[in-house]
């Protein structure tokens, strides 16, 4: 007869699961990155109709965020994950045979509404195995996901630089991708943790704290979706770089995964309030670099400190909102996304629109400079709240 494995290694194995679904879904979206340039050009926009276009991601992702709560009260985490990993795998290729600027925008409302599904109940699943095994892993797990997001910018910039057809491209990968969420499906939990029981004073301190993660989330988010939306268009409409244009999404997303990998090992060696400090100062100067760089190689530095700074900011924030008391992590990681996906809405037009009317390296420096400031003007209530 059969041992059944003991808490610890069932725990190890539905790491590993779910590790490779964030893998999986920072892959889904960054194939695509490097190749913006290609589909804004095809489609002949300019960069404000570009912005136009991206806001669907965000305005699918609002959407969902709205109901993500509900959901996954209703139904386990591994379900609601299954599925809409799924469902993003398969319809990745869309975004290559889409014929105009606007079934563009729908196509990219619909993933990002399935993503705030698929963010949710992945991050759920991974604080519940983060109890389970006793020690921080979410910055890890986020840094799968920066793993993905890396290795797909680099399959994009390969497929762009020998010119492969995107529709191929993009074919190729949402079939792999969707082969392996049917692979570890099985290993994940199979059952959700209920909220913690809180009472009415702590109520009212966790509603304060929520209200003040969805703003700092708005910021967060600038941080991540402009370089990642914008990168490729600035390395080539501003330094010229053609065909290695998605060196700038490559860089930021390679930075991104060294502070990931490392991010759980400094938060235990010198705490959050710390760690976000020098986030917010690695971020400030990294921007600072980028829009005054006059070539590439050095923008790519700034792209580095950039990637750094802002890449355990997004997993501190997830790990709280799970673990909010009187609320399942379910509701409060809804919370936190309202104004996560809220702020991936309005980066790219407010981004687009700014170029248009001046230059995109001064669109950059100002949407940065404002969520740098809500950051900083959160950060207290996040941590502390009153």
């Amino acid at each position: 007869m059969p041992i059944a494995p003991s808490p610890p290694e069932s725990a190890r194995r539905s790491a590993l699961a779910v590790g490779t679904l964030f893998f999986v879904n920072g892959l889904t979206f960054s194939n695509w990155l490097p190749r913006i340039p290609e589909v804004r050009d095809r489609l002949g926009i300019s960069n404000g109709g570009l912005g136009t276009a991206l806001i669907g991601g965000g305005l699918g992702g609002l959407i969902g965020s709205l109901i993500v709560g509900r959901v996954l009260a209703r139904w386990r985490s591994r379900s609601v994950l299954v599925v809409a990993a799924s469902l993003l795998a398969a319809l990745l290729p869309l975004i290559a045979f889409v014929p105009t600027a606007i079934t563009l925008t729908l196509v990219l409302t619909c993933l990002g509404f399935l993503d705030v599904f698929n963010d949710m109940s992945m991050n759920t699943q991974g604080m519940m195995i983060e109890t389970r095994l006793g020690r921080s892993i979410i910055n890890r797990l986020h840094g799968m996901w920066s793993l993905g997001f890396m290795l797909g910018a680099l399959i994009g910039l390969g497929a762009s630089a020998v010119k492969l057809d995107i529709r191929v491209h993009l074919t190729v990968v949402g079939m792999l991708m969707l082969g392996t969420v049917v692979a570890v499906q099985g290993r994940l939990l199979a059952s959700d943790n209920p909220p913690t029981p809180g009472d009415e004073h702590g109520r009212r301190r966790m509603s304060v704290m929520v209200v003040s993660m969805a703003v700092m989330a708005i910021g967060v988010g600038w941080l991540e979706i402009i370089p990642g939306d914008w990168s490729a268009v600035l390395f080539r409409d501003v330094f010229d770089a053609g065909r290695w244009s998605g060196l700038g999404t490559v860089s930021f997303a390679f930075a991104m995964l060294v502070g990931r990998m490392s991010g759980d090992h400094v938060l235990e060696r010198i705490g959050g309030r710390r760690m976000l400090t020098g986030a917010i100062a690695l971020v400030v100067v990294g921007t600072v670099v980028v829009v005054a760089a006059a070539a590439a190689p050095v923008a790519v530095i700034g792209l580095v400190l950039w990637g750094l700074g802002t890449s355990v900011m997004f997993p501190q924030l997830y790990a709280t909102a799970a673990t909010l008391k009187g609320v399942s992590a379910g509701a409060g990681l809804g919370a936190m996304g309202v104004g996560q996906r809220l702020g991936f809405m309005l980066a790219p037009v407010c981004v687009g629109a700014l170029a248009d009317l001046h230059t995109l390296r001064t669109a950059i420096a100002v949407l940065i400079a404002l969520a740098t400031v809500t950051i900083i003007a959160t950060r207290r209530l996040v941590q502390s709240p009153v």
